[in-house]
Order: C-alpha cells, then sequence, then structure tokens
C-alpha cells in the first residue's frame, strides 16, 4: 500500500524545514508488499523562501536483501502516480517479513544516498472485537484489540486506519473468456448468451490507490500517545513499546471517527491496522504525530524535519509488517 507523498500537487514549505538541493525518501516498506519506493529532490523558490518537492527520474535506485540480493528499480511514470510531487520508483519484487533491506540512490548531482532497515515478523493479532459506541459525544467504532507479543525482543507496535477507496467491476466469463458487464457492448453481449447455463455476472473489488486516514481516540495511558497529547484528543496513530507486555498477551481499545465511514461520493472499505515496525520508523512517525501532521507531509509552522535514517539526505526509510481487519460500510453495487 503507497501512502507517502500522497498530494494532488507539489507542495511549499518554509525554507528552514528542509535543505536545499538534497534527496528525500519517505518509504514504509511493507511485508508482502511490492516495491514502491517515493523519491524526489528539494528545490528553494521564491527568492529562497520556501522549499518544494520535485520529481527525480535520472537516478540510480538499487534495493538490496539480507546483503545478498540486489534488485534495480525504475521510475513509474504509470497514471496512478503522475499527480504524486515525487517520483515512484518500483520493481515487482514483494518485500519479506524478518528480513533486513539497504537502499541506494545515485543521482549525478545530488550524489550517493543510503538508508538500512529491517522488516519484523508479522505481528501475532489474536482477535478484534468491534462495537458502535461513543467517544466524547462523537460517533465510533470501538475496536478491542488482543496481540501476543514476542519474548526477548524489543518490538514497536503501531495502531492506524485508513479509509481506502474502491470501485466494484462487473464481469462475466463465457467461453474461457472475460468481459466487462460495466461497458455497453460488454452488457449487450451478456444478453445474448445469458441462457447459457452456469453464466453469471461476478463483481471484483478494485482498490483506486487513494486513501483517508480515519482518526483514532483511546484511554490506554501504557500507550506512548499518553506522553504525546491529551488522551481526549484524536490521533492519526496509536503507539506503543512492548516493555510492560513483553512476551505476554495485551489487550487495548481504540475508537473510530465514523465520519468518512459512509460517503456516497467516496465509496471504500475501512482499513484496521496492527504494524510491527522498525524504531526508526517508529521514531520518525511519533514525532510527527507529536506535531500533528501526516506521514510524507511537513506541519505549516516551523517544525524542523525530523532526523530520518537516510545517509546523505533526508527522510525515512523503515520497515513494518502488519496484520488487518477489513470493514464495508459503504453500499458498493
Amino acid at each position: 500500500m503507497l501512502m507517502l507523498f500522497v498530494s494532488a500537487c507539489k507542495k511549499n514549505f518554509s525554507s528552514d524545514q528542509f535543505e536545499d538541493g538534497k534527496l528525500v525518501v519517505l518509504a514504509e516498506i511493507s511485508a508482502l508488499d511490492t516495491v514502491k519506493i517515493p523519491i524526489g529532490k528539494t528545490i528553494k523558490v521564491e527568492n529562497g523562501s520556501l522549499i518544494r518537492f520535485e520529481k527525480v527520474n535520472d537516478a540510480t535506485v538499487t534495493i538490496t536483501e539480507n546483503n545478498t540480493t540486489s534488485w534495480v528499480l525504475q521510475p513509474n511514470y504509470s497514471a496512478q502516480y503522475i499527480n504524486n510531487p515525487t517520483s515512484v520508483f518500483t520493481n515487482k519484487k514483494r518485500f519479506k517479513a524478518g528480513a533486513s533491506y539497504r537502499i541506494d540512490i545515485n543521482h549525478p548531482t545530488l550524489g550517493l544516498v543510503s538508508a538500512t532497515t529491517y522488516i519484523p515478523l508479522l505481528p501475532r493479532l489474536n482477535r478484534v472485537d468491534t462495537f458502535g459506541t461513543q467517544f466524547n459525544g462523537k460517533e465510533v467504532l470501538g475496536a478491542k484489540i488482543t496481540w501476543r507479543d514476542s519474548l526477548d525482543l524489543d518490538e514497536y507496535y503501531i495502531i492506524e486506519a485508513v479509509k481506502e477507496l474502491v470501485k466494484n467491476n462487473h464481469f462475466f466469463i463465457y467461453r474461457g473468456k472475460r468481459y466487462s458487464y460495466d461497458e455497453k457492448s460488454g452488457k449487450d453481449f451478456y444478453e445474448t448468451v445469458k441462457s447459457t447455463p452456469g453464466l453469471k455476472v461476478m463483481t471484483d473489488t478494485v482498490s483506486l490507490n487513494k486513501y483517508t486516514r480515519l482518526d483514532l481516540f483511546t484511554e490506554d495511558d501504557q500507550s506512548e500517545n499518553a506522553k504525546i497529547d491529551k488522551l481526549s484528543n484524536p490521533f492519526r496513530r496509536i503507539f506503543f513499546l512492548d516493555h510492560f507486555f513483553n512476551g505476554e498477551t495485551y489487550n487495548t481499545t481504540i475508537y473510530i471517527d465514523k465520519q468518512f465511514f459512509v460517503d456516497p461520493k467516496q465509496k471504500g472499505r475501512v482499513r484496521l491496522q496492527l504494524k510491527s515496525v522498525s524504531k526508526d520508523l517508529y521514531d520518525y512517525l511519533k514525532l510527527y504525530e507529536k506535531y500533528k501532521t501526516d506521514f510524507g507531509s511537513v506541519p505549516t509552522t516551523q517544525l524542523v524535519s525530523p532526523t530520518g535514517n537516510v545517509d546523505n539526505g533526508l527522510g525515512v526509510f523503515g520497515g513494518s509488517a502488519k496484520r488487518e481487519r477489513l470493514y464495508y460500510f459503504d453500499v458498493l453495487l
């Protein structure tokens, strides 16, 4: 799932937030996902008062897995990334849980940038029990999440929820060939063969690769959020260290704002995720949470960019492994 640097236009930020002329990597690499790495560069504009992200298509990008196997990534020019403020470099390979990764970016003028990270093992999610309720007078979906921590490992957990925009494609298969029922030609052809035994219109739910982050609430004072802000306030992510439940089963209840659950203009499904993440990603996202800003963007205040793990560049290259539950509230026809 690519949720990094998603934007309809190039974003401008005050010049003290980022250095000029630097490569920027903001990548959460997740187990089982295909390789998608957003890479851009910073350029000062308006007499140096603003920084703008621009695409970088002339870099050589390599990913190395477990210090052995390497893949070369290519800039992806497909329509789904055309509005991203950065370039997106891709490869059909998939990331693995429990593996280490290194990224090397060689740019003809900005030099060599590198970073390393580790994708943890998949978290052991036991169950999720959901219920409708209110939190501070707001209609929310409650979710009691129970998982088992690994013994003798420092683990970093993040809970988050997004609404993924989707559409339903309708189709049928006749004599081994797939036809679109959404197109007039396909629908007309179906009318001529619909008496064929076993023929039926089927539905395929397809992601539009667009996401809306959903506000979360927690009353758990063991969460790191208790150190960030008042627990009565909404968060984008809920953070947990395993220091106080190492090797044990832990449960917590979070509440998801239902504001965007049903939207006839933006139909989709809710993805509730429990992630085990690398320390570098955990620290980076927690600092952004403190300033109420989303991953891949910078607050409009004078916040200096968090220190990441990208050598000779800016941003973060972090690993995650997730378990998730999908919930449908929109009526998808």
